[in-house]
């Protein structure tokens, strides 16, 4: 087939005016697949031919055309061929030029590994032009695609746009963690903090982008504006850092959501920070928060934060370290203790199971209810029919939560449950 194709292409006379003149024709761009396919015709055509498929919007033919080529002929095409879409893509209009960093792209895994690098300083130096005009969507190949595939290279050129006070930051602190190792995502931060330290006001964006980095010079900058900005700023500043696990704020954060002077926007924003986070340590710290805060949506709030750093292994802690001397309120109980544990889902099971057994009345009526509350999925409940026997051995609790009706008791909800458990089957 390749013969004749030769043959084919010679009788026609392949040159770069007869490329141009198919490239207006109906049957020209099947003309011009010939030639590319072609080992009669000098791999500098079959470049040109390659350039016109791309430049004619249709780059899955020299997809297919190159990936049935022998190794040799494809080397010798790429040389004259990365020149083509080089010039393209430094003069040509912003959608012809995205074609040919596509076209470029696309040959690039053909490549030996010095004329990969020659493809990548081009591409990148096409990309640093879109990026700082704002232009984040690619073509054919996104712009994460190809950073990917370019590596850790590509890290300076997106720090040197973040360094430029005029580039957009939020799109390429994304690019950036995404492709960058490790020095060039803090020196990423470093020029964000740069920026936003010159800000009267930061925006929004800046503060996403500032959170999506991190580093150390980003977790320095907004500990600082954590510790020493009004509210509002204050808790802008905790809602970045929980865009990402910041371990070494977590001190800071817990001590924050301890202290009943803390402005309350910015408490309840550090929780999600320590939430983030997540840990053995953490739910420490809000199991605490639960035993000695005076507040009661404080404490529920440590017990949502506690369940969501701890997940299962927080349950049975968390409800054990309500005070037996508080008073609750049975509606606060199902909407606060027994909705965050049934968002755990299954998993959670176990861990009510438990709960069943503990000396605290408040933690066995809480077990006992979210063995009955649905979870996501309304058909499903922790309780099955199976665990109607562990709720009737609570039959004769007389254990009831301070705060709570006299009537309600755990061994009265226990069987209640346990009738509601054996109705609705296995």
């Amino acid at each position: 087939m390749l013969i004749g194709l030769g043959l084919l292409a010679a009788c026609e006379g392949v040159s770069s005016e007869k490329i141009e003149q198919w490239k207006g024709t109906q049957k020209g761009p099947a003309k011009i697949e010939q030639a590319l396919r072609s080992s009669g015709v000098a791999p500098s055509l079959r470049a040109q031919a390659a350039a016109a498929l791309v430049d004619l919007g249709t780059p899955e033919r020299v997809d297919e055309a190159m990936a049935t080529l022998p190794a040799d002929q494809r080397w010798e095409i790429l040389k004259s061929l990365i020149p083509v879409h080089v010039k393209s893509m430094e003069s040509a209009p912003v959608p012809k030029a995205r074609d040919a960093r596509d076209g470029l792209f696309s040959v690039r895994a053909y490549a030996q590994p010095e004329e990969q690098m020659q493809i990548d300083a081009a591409i990148l130096t096409s990309m640093e032009k879109d990026l700082k005009d704002g232009r984040f969507v690619g073509g054919r190949h996104s712009l994460d695609k190809m950073l990917a595939v370019i590596g850790a290279s590509s890290g300076p050129m997106l720090v040197r746009l973040l360094l430029d006070p005029k580039a957009p930051y939020k799109g390429l602190a994304e690019l950036l963690l995404k492709v960058g190792d490790e020095s060039a995502r803090e020196k990423g931060g470093a020029a964000l903090v740069r920026r936003a330290a010159a800000e009267s006001e930061i925006p929004n964006d800046m503060w996403i982008a500032l959170g999506t980095l991190g580093g150390q010079s980003v977790t320095e900058f907004l500990t600082q504006k954590l510790l020493k900005s009004p509210p509002a700023e204050a808790a802008l500043a905790a809602k970045a850092l929980q865009q990402a696990r910041y371990p070494s704020v977590l001190p800071l954060a817990l001590r924050i959501a301890a202290d009943p002077k803390a402005n309350n926007l910015v408490r309840d924003e550090v929780f999600g920070v320590v939430e983030k986070i997540g840990g053995p340590a953490a739910q420490k710290g809000l199991v605490e928060i639960i035993a000695n805060d005076k507040k009661d949506l404080v404490r529920y709030r440590a017990y949502e934060a506690a369940l969501e750093a701890g997940k299962v292994a927080a349950v049975l802690p968390a409800l054990q370290a309500f005070s037996d001397k508080l008073s609750f309120k049975k509606e606060d109980v199902l909407d606060f203790l027994v909705k965050d544990i049934s968002k755990l889902g299954l998993p959670a099971k176990p861990a009510v199971l438990d709960a069943l057994s503990s000396p605290s009345a408040l933690a066995r009526i809480t077990a006992v209810w979210a063995l009955e509350a649905p979870l996501a999925n309304p058909r499903q409940s922790l309780g099955k029919a199976s665990d109607a026997a562990a709720l009737l051995k609570l039959a004769d609790d007389k254990g009831s939560p301070k705060g709570f009706p006299a009537r309600v008791t755990v061994g009265g909800e226990a069987k209640r449950v346990a009738a509601v458990l054996q109705k609705r089957g296995s």
